[in-house]
């Protein structure tokens, strides 16, 4: 019997330990508060902030919520990971797995896509230096969020949100929320740091 042929994982962007254990620890935290911010009772916040929800096909997909930053660039969000685009640079990925980061030169604003293996990803390898401004702004815009989720909910929302985090223990209680905006702007800068210094 013929072995099955199973496609290549696009490669990873490598970016240094540090960087990507400090990732991995910020984003699975994210995500957690991002899950439960669009079970809010009193509103969906990701829809509040501008975002725009679109639904998986079948019932057992998570939803893509996708938010325009201009009219050349548009960042999506599944419970698996971060999609963002812009013309002229391509696009990139980054996963809730282990913050792994894969990029394309190829720009797909909005990616038909309801799990990891269909993102249109090429077998191609990037570069930290070319795709470096596409993480960076994605970090930022993640920044500038949770600094708005702090004037529209009380001031011990995400504290609680945090204590039900499942990983919390893995992650030694991970980031403070007060600290979670200053930490994701850290994170872009350290990004471009590393890209100026590649």
């Amino acid at each position: 019997m013929m072995a099955r042929q199973h496609a290549k994982t696009p490669p990873c962007v490598k970016l240094c330990p540090r960087l990507s254990s400090r990732g991995e620890a910020l984003l699975d935290q994210q995500m957690w508060c991002w899950g439960c911010d669009v079970r809010r009772a009193d509103e969906n916040l990701l829809l509040a902030y501008g975002c725009h929800k679109r639904p998986a096909p079948v019932p057992h997909l998570r939803s893509a919520y996708t938010v325009w930053l201009d009219e050349t660039c548009a960042l999506t969000l599944w419970g698996w990971g971060v999609w963002i685009a812009r013309e002229s640079l391509g696009s990139l990925f980054i996963s809730r797995s282990r913050f792994k980061v894969r990029a394309t030169t190829t720009v797909h604003l909005l990616p038909q896509a309801w799990c990891e293996a269909d993102l249109p990803l090429k077998h191609e390898r990037v570069t930290l230096d070319h795709c470096a401004p596409l993480l960076a702004t994605a970090l930022t815009w993640i920044a500038t969020y949770e600094e708005w989720v702090t004037t529209r909910t009380t001031p011990t929302y995400r504290d609680t949100l945090l204590e039900s985090w499942p990983q919390r223990r893995h992650y030694r209680g991970g980031c403070p929320v007060a600290d979670m905006p200053t930490q994701w702007m850290t994170l872009a800068h350290s990004i471009r740091q590393e890209m100026l210094s590649s």
